[in-house]
């Protein structure tokens, strides 16, 4: 639980004159409206804002620190062996250790910014990692190996580097390119609220819905499932969380 309701936030944003996203049927706290965006952003300006959003007892404080801090221990030897491979087949397939690992920036805790770590699995291009994505080119550039270890998310191996720094959790809504964050934030209001955690290697959102694509209806409804975590916070969940993810990267989806 939290002491300010994160969906409650989004819907008592004052209504602008301005469209309605195109999820405004399903939950009116999705409209795409200017006013509302900018008030929630001066809102979150300030830390205390942050602060009266995040979730509050006892499995929040106390129980799902330690719970994900055992579970980093439980599978750092098994992550390392696994990246240690993957490095060596990356370093032979790109030639150059530099190009092992691929760092890009995003948006992460309460909105700062960060460099995420992940195997490389692109053949480098001369468009933007935005421009690729919005459209769809960014497919075309995937090695063999690259489109197994995405299938695997075996990719996202590498930010274990970024837990050990702080920047993110084993489990957490996941952290968007500053580019697509903003993109997510012109449209769908109350976006940036999904980071009031430490983004995640996994995550509620990740396990339910799967890759978001393109569609503005899609990444709202993202919204409401990390949205909906930070308020059902309980190791119940989290062992869910883990369960599913664990039968993503076997099935290969």
């Amino acid at each position: 639980m939290t002491d300010v309701s994160l969906h409650e936030t989004v819907r008592t944003a004052p209504a602008a004159a301005g469209r309605s996203g195109p999820t405004a049927r399903e939950d009116s706290s999705m409209a795409s409206c200017d006013a509302p965006g900018r008030e929630l952003a001066a809102f979150l300006r300030a830390e205390v804002g942050w602060r009266a959003l995040e979730p509050r007892g006892l499995y929040a404080r106390f129980g799902r620190p330690l719970f994900l801090h055992l579970l980093f221990v439980l599978t750092l030897p098994v992550a390392a062996a696994l990246g240690l491979g993957i490095a060596l087949v990356n370093w032979m397939l790109f030639g150059r250790l530099g190009d092992v690992l691929f760092r890009q920036a995003r948006v992460g805790h309460r909105g700062h910014a960060f460099s995420i770590y992940k195997f490389r699995t692109m053949r480098a291009g001369a468009r933007s990692d935005f421009e690729s994505w919005a459209d769809g080119q960014d497919r075309q550039r995937v090695t063999r190996f690259g489109r197994f270890l995405r299938r695997t998310h075996l990719d996202e191996l590498p930010q274990y580097l970024n837990v050990l720094r702080g920047e993110m959790d084993l489990i957490g809504p996941r952290p968007e390119m500053l580019e697509i964050d903003r993109w997510a934030r012109e449209r769908i209001t109350g976006f940036q609220l999904r980071n009031v955690l430490r983004p995640g290697i996994t995550g509620y959102a990740q396990v339910t819905q799967g890759y978001a694509g393109r569609d503005e209806n899609v990444y709202a409804a993202k919204l409401r499932r990390d949205l909906s975590y930070c308020e059902r916070l309980s190791l119940g969940l989290d062992l869910v969380i883990v369960a599913r993810t664990v039968r993503t990267m076997c099935s290969r989806r």
